[in-house]
């Protein structure tokens, strides 16, 4: 596997590009509104010289990828973050832990899929983009952003030493000698940032559902398993079995007016009738099989038993 360097630039501008429909459609949970991304050309920029719309406050989003990881970065100025991104609630952590872990499998390619993901406002982005201790250049691809008559830039960097760093309570505009002398009895010290809330979907039904997964678990509704619809079993000796031969009959104990059932993957998932379809063999069904209820029963001790 290719290391995670400016090299794979290319790579990354690919998975963006197939990728940005479905970034586009988390930005737009996550952020209330439509949103539409365009990737732009990829480039390298120094560590000590970052754009200058990242002088300023804005939304930063870490992706973990083994020893390094990368960075998004949108910035306030834009004004396409919601007035709630300030002070987050537990709805608004859970809603940036989200749209975290959804970019990271939209926008870098499966080779480098993020180990961990987390998303904040910073007081300042270049401060934090320098906390996250980029050595040299770093590669970096600009994201064209629009919603409704709203436009900005977001930026994808890469590769960044420590990423987390860039999170600290402490990321802001760094003050002067005389400034920090002056405040360094009477300031508080900087609050230690909260884990973000595990993301917590919220959907009306079961497509709506289906819609905000993220790309790993879509792909698992594309897996194939065998789905077979069962008359009847029952179970006979090895013996009887090996007479078995042209003529004979197995009796079941089932009755002819029971369902059959239907099984997907060896379980049991609905129950229904046979029909024809045409030329064809056909379940119509009419019940959905639950499946078994997995309790252990758990025998204590009486109150007021007297043990020997």
């Amino acid at each position: 596997m290719a290391e995670f360097t400016t090299a794979i630039a290319s790579e990354i501008l690919a998975a963006c590009q197939n990728g940005c429909e479905e970034a586009a459609g988390a930005l737009s949970r996550a952020l209330d509104g439509e949103f539409a991304i365009a990737p732009g050309v990829t480039s390298t920029i120094a560590h000590n010289d970052a754009p200058d719309t990242w002088n300023g406050p804005g939304l930063i989003i870490t992706f973990h990828i083994g020893d390094s990881g990368a960075l998004l970065l949108l910035p306030e100025a834009s004004e396409l973050l919601p007035d709630w991104c300030v002070q987050p609630d537990e709805t608004g952590r859970s809603k940036l832990a989200t749209l975290a872990q959804e970019l990271g499998y939209s926008l870098l390619p499966e080779s480098f899929i993020p180990e961990r993901t987390s998303a904040a406002r910073v007081k300042n982005l270049a401060v934090a983009f320098e906390r996250a201790e980029p050595t040299g250049e770093v590669g970096y691809l600009p994201l064209g952003l629009r919603s409704g008559e709203k436009s900005g830039e977001a930026a994808l960097v890469w590769p960044l030493q420590a990423v987390a760093k860039s999170l600290e309570a402490s990321a802001e505009i760094p003050k002067s000698p005389a400034q920090s002398q002056g405040s360094e009895k009477s300031d508080p010290l900087p609050a230690t940032p909260q884990p973000a809330a595990k993301p917590r979907l919220q959907y009306v039904d079961l497509d709506d559902g289906i819609r905000q997964l993220p790309n790993y678990a879509k792909s698992l509704l594309k897996v194939r398993v065998p789905v077979t619809v069962t008359l009847a079993s029952t179970k006979y000796p090895v013996s009887q079995i090996l007479e078995l031969g042209p003529g004979s009959i197995i009796q079941f104990n089932k009755s002819c007016e029971d369902n059959l059932t239907l099984e997907a993957g060896d379980q049991p998932i609905a129950s229904g009738e046979a029909v024809k379809v045409g030329d064809k063999f056909g379940l119509w069904i009419t019940s959905m099989t639950l499946p078994d209820e997995r309790f252990w029963v758990i025998h204590g001790r009486r109150s007021g038993a007297r043990v020997k």
